[in-house]
């Protein structure tokens, strides 16, 4: 089962999406470079039972990749509890509260610190063209030794006037930062 998020905070169905996107309805599209049969998203449906895709991610992931000029492979998208306490434990990074367990967030492997800078820099220049208030996290995984760029929709419902600003949430999740 495939849910959306959309840019009002609704639980829409992949067909309405589909739909809604321009996607070819029935298919196993979530976006325009993105599909259910992909490593990750196949592996959350398996994981999780559903896969929970969020509007204004997926029309920045596309954007991006669109920009990029080529794949992006994403590690990291929907995360339950349990994993995030696995992540902790394992010794990685992790938020006490991560916004991929609100299902905002995707992680794009990239390769190289170099590559993490890049692709983080052109992510901001496209979310500023979309209008999408993003947080990427680029530098704080680079010192880690990590190659991959945390992007997260979260001020698009969090904010002051947005969809979910009155559910409990920290507060950095307000604000389009880069860290």
């Amino acid at each position: 089962m495939v849910i959306v998020i959309d840019k009002a905070g609704n639980e829409i169905s992949l067909k309405e999406w589909q739909h809604k996107y321009g996607l070819p309805e029935n298919s196993t599209k979530i976006g325009k470079f993105f599909s259910t049969t992909e490593r990750k998203f196949a592996q959350d449906l398996k994981d999780y039972g559903k896969l929970v895709v969020n509007e204004q991610l997926i029309r920045f992931l596309d954007r991006l990749r669109e920009k990029w000029a080529k794949p992006i492979t994403i590690n990291s998208f929907n995360r339950s509890p349990e994993k995030q306490a696995q992540l902790t434990a394992a010794g990685y990074r992790t938020a006490s509260f991560s916004p991929h367990m609100v299902f905002m967030a995707a992680d794009v492997d990239s390769g190289s610190a170099l590559e993490s800078r890049q692709l983080a820099m052109l992510a901001e220049g496209v979310a500023k063209e979309l209008g999408i208030k993003i947080r990427i996290g680029v530098e704080d995984y680079i010192k880690a030794g990590q190659t991959f760029v945390h992007f997260d929709c979260c001020p698009e419902y969090y904010a002051k006037g947005k969809p979910f600003h009155m559910e409990p949430h920290p507060v950095q999740w307000e604000s389009a930062i880069k860290w």
